[in-house]
Formats: structure tokens, sequence, C-alpha cells
């Protein structure tokens, strides 16, 4: 059977929709994780970095250009995708190669080596290709540009300086010569031609000057006119083919100035290679930079992770979640209390801290349920050990009785009882001893000096503890209690370690479960709720202990003034009807009843 209240608080459950500030709230509660992931990333990063060869880079700037331009046509750019491809041939690597090999070129690469010689077709021929050299070559352009930068990457400075400068050379050097071979093509034929016509020419003069000797001899002979006719004719032939080789020769002498080897533009080397300093490879911030992302984004998804498998509770919402009730009340953790075994009753030592006002508001819960369902009997349970069901216990009945209400503090943890301690009570004697029939309950109850509130401790330990809290004797100690108290608040053994409050439970008016922010699991929650049910257990509420405030953030509300006006209790104090709950002159509930009293002498 469940209780009434635990219907209640079902509807008001949240869903299961994920809240994007929670992953955030995930991340705060596990940064430590992420930082220990990121900082191995980074540091793995680093550590690689450093085990890696340093790589140098030097770079050749070289200005490329068309360097044969026909006469007539109009300025083209050079095509720097087949400069760019020309650079990295074969024939340019073998001539950068040569240029290496060359001692002076080695002791200065500043200066200009004898390239006709050392690059000469024999020499080229001569000479193995080391295509390894290929691959260590970048040749970069940017847009709408026409200057390279012919970069080479070597383990050695010096290397990377020499190497990216001879590849400039041996490009300069190569695309002037094929342009100048073209150009030699070119001008091959023209040049035969020249030769051709100017033979022709001084053929047709000497016929030329041949016949004009033959036509004066003729007219100092007298001969025929016609005779001289027929000379003068020939001279005039001849002058007619000379003048048209001559017009030839002089259209080819102008292609030949056109062809001149002085109109090539040749590549120009812009800025030559130097001596790098630092290495590009490896780029440490770059690698560094890389471990810190892939080590945040291992350490968030490990945050995550660890997250959804843990069982432990995310806060107020979670254990109201889990456990189908509401949680009357966020007790903080006590500043500086470090022994859990020590009894501490921090309403009393500490009346103004948190944790006190934590506990009045418990009260102020308490009462308006106890108003409404008239309970009078409390029991506090928890389902493990040292998760603060006993300290809670204690707390609330002071509290109780400071507000001017009778109350009862029964000790039932008959196998491991701490409650006489945070009174500093003798514990000969008390609910082992009145259950057994070894004493009355009037004589096991003890003052502990506190106004309108008396202890009934556990007494000695018994053999079987389950069996005397079961037995009839223990519903007639609790019926005795109810009539000379307005609340017995019972402390119990844990839920899930032994069968003790179980046993009780269905003698109890209400019960209220205590769990631990650190501690307990929503495994146990979940359990304890199971097993309540199975046996009709009243649970009206819940208690969430040891909550550590710096953490309010991690949850989506937090406050100690959460009281049960959220679940229905609320209303007025006169609204609960009955003539034994009414409001008296000073604000709190009137009693009819007379003050709990026990005989001084059995006190």
């Amino acid at each position: 059977m469940r209780g009434r209240h635990m219907d209640t608080i079902e509807s008001l459950r949240p869903d299961d929709t994920i809240w994007l500030g929670e992953y955030f709230i995930v991340l705060r509660r596990r940064k430590w994780s992420v930082i220990v992931v990121t900082l191995v990333a980074v540091l793995a990063a680093l550590l690689y970095a450093r085990q890696q060869t340093p790589i140098y880079e030097s770079s050749a700037r070289v200005n490329a250009t068309t360097v044969f331009q026909a006469q007539g046509q109009g300025v083209t750019a050079p095509q720097m995708e087949t400069e760019q491809a020309f650079v990295t041939s074969d024939l340019v690597t073998k001539c950068a190669q040569l240029i290496v090999e060359d001692a002076g070129f080695r002791s200065d690469p500043s200066s200009q080596p004898d390239l006709v010689t050392i690059c000469s077709a024999p020499a080229l021929e001569g000479i193995e290709l080391d295509r390894s050299l290929q691959h260590s070559l970048h040749v970069t352009s940017t847009q709408s540009s026409t200057v390279m930068a012919i970069a080479f990457n070597s383990a050695s400075r010096r290397s990377a300086q020499i190497y990216a400068q001879a590849f400039g050379l041996a490009y300069i050097y190569e695309r002037t010569a094929q342009a100048q071979s073209q150009l030699d093509q070119l001008r091959a034929p023209l040049l035969d031609d020249q030769d051709h016509l100017s033979e022709q020419i001084s053929t047709y003069n000497q016929r030329i000057g041949g016949a004009t000797a033959d036509a004066i001899t003729a007219a100092n002979n007298g001969e025929q006119p016609t005779v001289i006719l027929a000379i003068n004719q020939k001279i005039q032939d001849l002058s007619a083919k000379r003048d048209a080789a001559q017009q030839q020769l002089n259209n080819i002498t102008l292609a030949l100035q056109n062809l001149d080897p002085s109109r090539l533009n040749p590549p120009q080397l812009m800025l030559p290679a130097g001596l790098p300093i630092d290495p590009v490879s490896p780029n440490v911030p770059v690698i560094g930079l890389f471990g810190l992302l892939i080590g945040l984004a291992v350490g968030v998804a490990l945050a995550l992770l660890r997250e959804r498998l843990d069982d432990g509770l995310r806060g107020r919402a979670d254990l109201e979640r889990n456990l189908g009730v509401p949680v009357l009340a966020v007790i903080p953790r006590v500043p500086g209390w470090r022994n859990k075994q020590e009894a501490r009753l921090i309403a009393r030592e500490q009346p103004k801290s948190a944790v006190a006002e934590a506990y009045r508001t418990l009260r102020t819960s308490i009462s308006f349920i106890s108003a409404q369902r008239r309970l009078k009997v409390l029991m506090v349970c928890s389902p493990g050990a040292g998760e603060g069901k006993t300290m809670t216990a204690a707390n609330l009945a002071l509290v109780l009785a400071d507000a001017g209400r009778r109350v009862v503090l029964v000790s039932a943890d008959l196998r491991k009882p701490r409650l006489h301690r945070f009174f500093n009570l003798p514990n000969n004697i008390g609910l082992s001893s009145v259950l057994a029939n070894e004493a009355q309950p009037w004589e096991a109850i003890l003052d502990p000096g506190v106004e309108n509130l008396k202890v009934l401790p556990s007494g000695p330990v018994p053999g079987r503890p389950a069996e005397l809290l079961q037995s009839e004797q223990m519903g007639e100690v609790l019926a005795g209690l109810r009539e000379v108290a307005d609340f017995v608040v019972i402390d119990t053994a844990p839920l899930l370690l032994v069968a003790d409050a179980l046993a009780l439970a269905p003698l109890a008016d209400g019960m209220l479960f205590v769990a631990d922010a650190d501690r307990t699991s929503r495994g146990a929650v979940a359990h304890s709720r199971e097993q309540l049910e199975q046996v009709g257990a009243t649970l009206i509420g819940s208690i969430l202990n040891n909550f550590d405030p710096a953490k309010a953030t991690a949850y989506r509300y937090y406050g100690g003034y959460y009281g049960a006006y959220r679940y229905g209790y609320g209303g007025r104090y006169g609204q609960y009807g009955g003539d034994t709950h009414e409001l008296n002159e000073n604000g709190r509930v009137g009693r009819e009843q007379p003050v709990l009293e026990i005989p001084r002498d059995q006190r």
C-alpha cells in the first residue's frame, strides 16, 4: 500500500527531457576529470612534439616571366601552374643537384656559379636523379601574382638554404635555356635564308656588272642597236631579280632583329634563400592546441559518461523523482565537521547557523503535514548507515521542543545505538529493557535537560532486535507515548541493512527518509521505496542531508525555505480544523492536552 502523498508527487515529477544547462552543470561537477584528461592530452602532445626531428624550411622567391614574347603579340602573363610544375621537373632537379655539388656554391650560396658549365647537357646526362629532393620541395604562389616561393625542407638549416637557393637558380637557368633554345630554333632557318639571299644578290651584282661591261663594249664597237637593246634588257632583268632578293633579305633581317636574344626576359631571383632560425616542424603550438582540443573532447565525453554511469543522487529533484515524495528540507553540510561519528546537536550548538535554520524549516513542514493529517508518530529512516538519520532525528526533536511541542525521542536502533550520545545520556536502560519487560516506560524515559523533550534510549543491545520491535509490547509503548506527547520521533536502524525499520514502519503515522547528498545512491533510494511500499509504510517526505552549498548551482532549484506549500500542504493553521490544533496568541498551534509529565522520582 502506498501513502497518499506518493500519489500527489507523481504528477509533479519532472520530465526526462534534456535541459541544456545540465551539460554545463555536469561539466562543473566533473571539472577535475575534464582538467586532468586535458592536461594529460596536452602533455602527451608536447612530449610527442619533443620526440620529433626538427625540420627547417628555407625559401627563395623568384619572379616568373614569359621569357620569350614574339613580336606583334600582346604581353601575356606566365601560366603559374606550368611554372610551378617546371620547378619540380626532373630537368630542374638534376641541375639543382649539380649546383649543390659545386664546392664554391656550398661554401657561399649567395654566389653566382657558372651554370652554363655546371648544368651542361653532358653533365645533366651523367647525373642520377634523386627524387627524394622533389618530396622535400614545395612551390607556392599567391593568386594574381607571378612571384613563386620555392621552399625546401630539411633536418639541417644549411641544407634547407642551399637546396632552396639551388632550385631557384636552376629554374631560372633552365627556363632561360629553354627560351634560348626555342629562339635558336626560330632563327636557324632565317639565318640560312639570309646567307642564301646574300649569295644570290652577290651573283646578281656580278652578272649585272658583266652585262654592263658588254653593253659599253658593244656601243664602242658600233654594234647593231638590236644587240645593245638586248644587253640592256638583260641588265634590267637581273636588276629586278636582285631587287626582289634584296627585299627578301631585308624582311629576313627584320625578322632576325625581332628574334634577337636581347629580347629575352628571363625570370629573376627576387629574394635569395636565407638560413632558417626556427624549425617549421614540429609546430609545438599547433600540436599543443590539437592536444588541448582532443583532451577537452575526451574529457567532456568522459565526464558525461561518468555522469551517465554515476548512481549517486544529483540533488533535490533527483531524490524526489526516485523516492516519489517531496524533499521537506535540505540540510547543509556542517562546516569543519569531519568526524561523522561525533554526536552534535547543531540546532543547540549553532542556533543561528544555516544548518539550524534548515532543521527549523523541516519543523515547519512537519507541522503543516501533521496539522493536516494528524500525525504524531514519526519514524526517521535511511537506506544505509552514516547517512545522518540519527542526527536528523535528534535535531528535529530538539527544534520541535523549542517550538513548544511535547516531544518524545525514541532510539529504536537496537543494534548500533547512538542517539543517547547526542544528549550525553546513559544507555544502561532503555527501549530494549521495556520490550523485554525488564522496566516500565517511565523508568526508561530520561530528561535531557531540554524543556518539552524526553528521550527514550535504546538500552542494552538485545539478541533478537527485530522480534522485539515487532512485538505487541512495542505497539503498546507507542500507544502510551501518543497519549502524552505531541510528537514521537523514532530513530531506527538502516532500511537496507536490517529488517528493524520495516518492522516498525506500520506502527508509525509517517516516515521521514534521510538521504546523504554524497553517499546515498539512486538505486538505494529506489530499493528503499519498494521496501516501504511492500509493508504499507506512509512516506510523507524526505530530507537531503550533508548538502554542499557550494554545489547549489549544480541543481535546478535549491533553498532552505522550500516548504510544504508547493505540495498542497499550505494554508493557515486555523484551516486544519479540530479542537487540538488552534492558533494560540503566540502564533503556535494550541493544544488541549497537558504537558508531558513523568513522576519526578521516576525520571
